[in-house]
């Protein structure tokens, strides 16, 4: 019955698009592989676009991915076991490329595909997050289920991971667009972007806290917080200690999940301990090398650095940016990134000091994704010591998080998504208050 479910729900198909068909067929380059606790991942980096399944030919034992019109080179390099596979193997199998990977348990696959974007080409991924082995049926009643236990605020996190084991993960649990038949509109999806990670700690304050483990802790309260929000529906683009190049933190937002909204985690540094205070950025309407501020552009150019320290080497282009932002600019993602950063800072501000009143604007690479109101977020200061002991301390960070949700929600509720359950909200209460108004003059009349 599994492997009959296997083949019926997992035959998912992708497709790159490239607009022609006459190109040459695509050629596998490579396979890249990383796991970690939460589950394992192999990246199939391509030539070009083409279409890929997991065959129905899988089974609970083996997971069968099929590029059916993929060229016949293959990378030379073999493909390497990991995490909960314990051998892989990449073959032509009846004129076209296969993927096997046998597995020690029960996992469930995702298929999903990245486009070539900036400086990624094109992509297909498989996400084996590992099942729990299935209980026997038994003729006597189970006790209920418990609830899963929150993972604590604060809680230290594992030192670096080595290069080869980074993960690049969007959160397996979390569905692409959720769906609900008891409510009226679909929820608004939040991308909550962790900063750092893995072998990037990102800043290290003077008690030799981590940034990273200080904005995993916080993201995972504004997930917790949002979750029981009607409207919203968060995601994470980490939920581990593992690193993630900046632009596949955009892809795995945007392609991947769909969001809408995208707020990326930090936690500032200084070269000096007096500089105090939270602060909101959007991306420079003006290109990557203009910032509203000199401390905008220190800041983008110390954040753009996260991707040097995970051995990753890029340049960006101003006109690549200049493309970015001309979609940007014509969606208006822009203008409501500033408008919802304003509604965060409100927020903040009235339990920490800011170091900036108003959202200030820089060439931030993580937030060139155009069709989403992107933002990073600066919660204060880890090299300042005073706010480095509010940083790691789990009802502060709650606080952090209440904020940026209570952000989140007014400006949703300012400027309704359309289709959105707050558009619906609103056309509610406008229906309300046109009938009270009717009844009001009605009964005046009388």
């Amino acid at each position: 019955m599994v492997a009959q479910k296997l083949a019926q729900g997992l035959c998912l198909w992708v497709f790159l698009a490239s607009g022609s068909f006459a190109h040459a067929a695509a050629s596998i380059l490579d396979v890249r592989s990383w796991s970690n606790s939460e589950h394992t991942r192999y990246v199939l980096d391509l030539s070009g676009p083409a279409q890929a399944q997991i065959s129905p030919d899988s089974t609970p034992g083996q997971v069968v991915v099929d590029l059916t019109d993929a060229g016949d080179t293959l990378p030379v390099s073999p493909v390497r076991p990991r995490g909960v596979v314990q051998h892989a193997d990449l073959r032509n199998i009846a004129g076209h490329p296969r993927l096997i990977l046998d597995v020690r348990a029960q996992v469930r696959p995702t298929l999903f595909a990245l486009q070539k974007a900036d400086h990624s080409g094109f992509r297909i991924v498989l996400d084996l997050v590992e099942e729990p082995p299935l209980a026997p049926s038994v003729p006597t009643s189970t006790p209920p289920k418990q609830p899963d236990l929150p993972v604590p605020s604060g809680t230290p996190l594992p030192s670096p991971s080595p290069v080869d084991q980074k993960p690049l993960a969007p959160e397996p649990t979390a569905t692409s667009v959720p769906t609900d038949d008891t409510v009226h509109g679909r929820a608004v999806i939040i991308a909550i972007d962790a900063g750092h990670g893995g072998q990037d700690t990102g800043a290290i304050g003077p008690g030799r806290i981590y940034e990273k483990n200080v904005t995993l802790a916080i993201a995972r309260d504004i997930k917790a917080i949002m979750e029981q929000m009607p409207g919203l529906h968060p995601v994470l683009t980490r939920n581990g200690d593992y690193f993630i190049p900046l632009a596949e933190r955009r892809e795995i937002a945007r392609q991947h999940y769909h969001a809408d909204i995208f707020i990326s985690i930090h936690a500032d540094a200084s070269p000096g301990t007096d500089a105090v205070g939270a602060s909101v950025f959007a991306l420079s309407l003006k290109g990557a090398n203009t910032a509203t501020s000199r401390f905008a552009r220190a800041l983008a150019e110390r954040e753009n650095s996260a991707d040097a320290v995970g051995g990753i080497h890029v340049s960006e282009h101003d006109g690549v940016l200049a493309n970015v932002l001309a979609d940007m600019v014509v969606e208006g993602s822009l203008e409501h990134s500033i408008w919802l950063g304003q509604d965060i800072l409100h927020r903040i501000s009235g339990f920490s000091p800011l170091h900036s009143h108003h959202v200030e604007q820089a060439g931030f690479a993580v937030l060139k994704e155009p069709g989403m109101v992107s933002l990073l977020v600066e919660n204060g200061f880890i090299t300042n010591l005073d706010e480095e002991h509010h940083l790691i301390e789990p009802q502060y960070q709650q606080k952090l998080a209440h904020a940026i949700v209570e952000g989140v929600d007014a400006y949703c509720r300012h400027y309704p998504l359309p289709g959105s359950w707050f558009a619906h909200e609103q056309e509610h209460a406008q229906e309300q208050a046109k009938h009270a108004e009717n009844d009001r003059q009605h009964g005046s009349g009388a």
